[in-house]
């Protein structure tokens, strides 16, 4: 099959004498962004971007072995063991093969996705629809840390495609920044964030343990949020999932570029970038969490005490 359109942008290259040209492409990029995303524009055009309905990126943990600064799952910076049922990929593949949907690429990612305790299930579900769809590319997006990671890379059948960053630290200088919500930026006040941003294009619809989301960073951000806008099942074509992008892209800090930029034209980061909005919904994610421990905890003995009458 044909290289998403995705592989193929990556593999654009500007480095050298050439860093000049790439450096302008992506001013006049980010010119027409700013133009692009206004209310009036958007209010004429529609939206810039809308979910893919031939890629998805299928986010099956949050768990990670490596914390790295910045992480668009917020996984450093609100850790959590949350794991996708095997059952939800069972419903995915069902319904995907009930609609006669045929997905040109599923990706799977975590967390590090190696670390789901069922994830030779999670990708046997998978086969079992590439069976009906043969042309499907199935990728497992990997840190590549540590030699558990690589036992279970290893493993995998020779016909999956594993994209292994093979990181050995948790500075990645090559990332975006993600915790810089838009709505802390005067030059986003009056941005429609119902654009979305490439992401969902060039990357796909995202499905994580919440549900169905316009990308898997916004199933992310739904985490840490707790508005609950997620899709249970998979979403019709007609549902563009606005009413997600509209309270999540707001929050994310890819929406700003609003598309790939290649690594040689990216300004390294190295340590923690946060605006106060974010701030604020850590620090309230990790109120609910001691919230809900405390009441588990108050219900362990009344549990125990009905156990024991019975």
């Amino acid at each position: 099959m044909p290289p998403a359109k995705s592989s193929f942008r990556r593999r654009i290259r500007f480095s050298g004498r050439w860093r000049w040209l790439g450096k302008l492409v992506y001013a006049l990029k980010a010119i027409w962004r700013r133009v692009r995303i206004s209310r009036r524009v958007t209010y004429l055009f529609g939206p810039q971007y809308s979910p893919s309905r031939q890629l998805i990126e299928i986010d099956i943990t949050y768990a990670c072995n490596l914390h790295c600064l910045n992480c668009n799952r917020s996984v450093t910076q609100a850790p959590d063991h949350l794991h996708m049922p095997v059952s939800m990929i069972s419903a995915f593949v069902q319904d995907s093969i009930g609609r006669g949907i045929r997905w040109q690429r599923i990706r799977v990612l975590g967390g590090e996705p190696t670390l789901h305790p069922e994830f030779s299930a999670i990708i046997a579900e998978l086969l079992r629809y590439r069976q009906w769809c043969p042309s499907c590319r199935i990728e497992v997006v990997s840190n590549g840390y540590g030699d558990a990671v690589k036992r279970k890379l290893d493993a995998l059948p020779n016909d999956i495609w594993i994209e292994n960053s093979n990181k050995t630290s948790a500075i990645q200088p090559t990332f975006r920044p993600f915790n810089m919500a838009p709505i802390d930026d005067p030059a986003f006040a009056k941005a429609d964030f119902s654009n979305g941003c490439a992401i969902m294009q060039d990357c796909g619809m995202g499905l994580t343990p919440l549900g169905y989301y316009p990308c898997a960073v916004a199933g992310g951000i739904d985490r840490i949020l707790g508005a609950e806008l997620g899709r249970s099942r998979l979403p019709a074509d007609h549902d563009q999932m606005l009413d997600a992008t509209k309270s999540l892209c707001q929050l994310c800090g890819r929406f700003q570029d609003g598309h790939f930029i290649p690594k040689p034209l990216r300004s390294p980061m190295t340590e923690v970038q946060m605006s106060p909005t974010w701030t604020e919904l850590y620090s309230q994610w990790r109120l609910r969490r001691l919230s809900h421990a405390e009441k588990d905890q108050q219900l362990e003995p009344v549990s125990a005490e009905r156990s024991g009458k019975s």
